[in-house]
């Protein structure tokens, strides 16, 4: 998705028009935008390693 809405910027596309023909929110595309390839792909690579918060109840529950 970061690369796509590159190429549509440097293809002349503007934001609210990148934003509706990919399906994002403008707000995201301005974040695309603003990331480079770097911080992209370590903000992907991060979405894969979440942990999941779950609540287990104790006896007094």
């Amino acid at each position: 998705m970061y690369t796509h809405v590159h190429q549509l910027k440097k293809q002349g596309f503007k934001v609210a028009a990148i934003s509706k023909k990919l399906g994002i929110p403008r707000n995201t595309v301005y974040k695309y935008l603003e990331m480079s390839f770097e911080e992209a792909a370590n903000w992907v690579a991060s979405l894969g390693c979440r942990s999941k918060n779950i609540f287990l109840p104790g006896p007094d529950s």
